[in-house]
């Protein structure tokens, strides 16, 4: 006669919070010192990287009302959810020339104050996590255009991936007088 009792359901939900603490602590404890996390993204033939706490969240291309008398690089607005937001072509903006809505285009919505703008980005790549190895001396290489919006600069796998200050463009004047 068999004398062991099934576990109760309450212990195997202990047990799992247990060992899923322990996977996580270990992978947190897998990654160099100076590791730093940013979602990635493609923007023409630039590769860019924002801080997370700069993300408000990333939605699909909204429809874009346009606007009379704005630069080009501001596409209009959009209605996110009884909330309007201006929609700005990143790449247009940078000197580049103006992106083409691809079923890979993403708004990443940024915010500044009470303010939420919205920056057309060519494609969402995920999360890229870059140490002090990586990091490259000099911001040289990068396209003029890019550099004061520029902190930092990696290498890996023959790419180079740019830090990306949203708070700098936030706060340029170029950025912000976009009334033609």
């Amino acid at each position: 006669m068999n004398t062991d009792t099934p576990p109760h359901p309450f212990d195997l939900l202990l047990d799992i919070d247990r060992r899923s603490r322990s996977e996580v602590d270990t992978a947190e404890s897998e990654q160099p010192t100076g590791t730093v996390g940013r979602l990635a993204l493609r923007l023409g033939p630039w590769n860019l990287m924002f801080n997370m706490e700069d993300v408000a969240e990333i939605i699909p291309a909204p429809h874009i009302s346009r606007v009379p008398g704005v630069k080009n690089w501001l596409l209009g607005i959009a209605n996110l959810r009884g909330t309007v937001i201006s929609i700005i072509d990143l790449k247009e903006f940078l000197g580049g020339k103006p992106s083409n809505l691809m079923s890979s285009s993403r708004v990443v919505v940024v915010r500044s104050g009470d303010w939420d703008y919205g920056l057309l980005v060519d494609e969402i790549i995920g999360m890229r996590h870059f140490g002090p190895d990586n990091r490259q001396p000099s911001k040289n290489m990068v396209d003029v255009n890019l550099r004061s919006y520029v902190t930092e600069v990696f290498s890996s796998e023959d790419k180079l991936w740019l830090a990306f200050n949203v708070g700098q463009l936030l706060t340029d004047d170029r950025f912000l007088g976009a009334a033609s």
